[in-house]
């Protein structure tokens, strides 16, 4: 039995954290606190590199902290993503004006974009409205 691909109750956890959080992205820090694991803090970085390497979360990084986010389906490296930085909501995007913009990034600028991994940080609707309630 390959050791890398055997699934142990932590994992299992950590899948089951992700499934019951659909369309969330959190990182490593955020799942320990949450106080909804019993695995250690060793055992969950070592999980989420597993998963991912196993193509079943996704890992989408600010420059500060990694976040994962439960990989649904292919079509998530076919769209932007909009990261809620009050709740931690990701928002799959498919919209003309980005696939616009990633033409002209690649035409104008000589950039190829991976959208798959490209996220825009911003408020979603519900905290904006929070926020002006405050």
């Amino acid at each position: 039995m390959d050791r890398n691909n055997y699934n142990t109750k932590q994992r299992d956890e950590i899948v089951e954290f992700f499934n019951q959080h659909r369309g969330k992205c959190f990182t490593a820090k955020e799942l320990i606190k949450s106080g909804e694991l019993s695995s250690g803090e060793a055992t969950v970085y070592r999980a989420l590199s597993k998963l991912t390497n196993q193509g079943i979360l996704k890992r989408f990084t600010d420059g500060e902290a990694a976040c994962y986010q439960l990989n649904e389906s292919e079509a998530c490296s076919s769209h932007f993503h909009l990261k809620c930085e009050q709740c931690g909501r990701l928002i799959h995007m498919d919209c003309d004006f980005l696939t616009d913009m990633k033409r002209h990034i690649e035409n104008a600028h000589g950039f190829n974009v991976d959208i798959g991994k490209t996220v825009i940080y911003g408020f979603c609707g519900n905290c904006t409205e929070e926020k002006s309630d405050d």
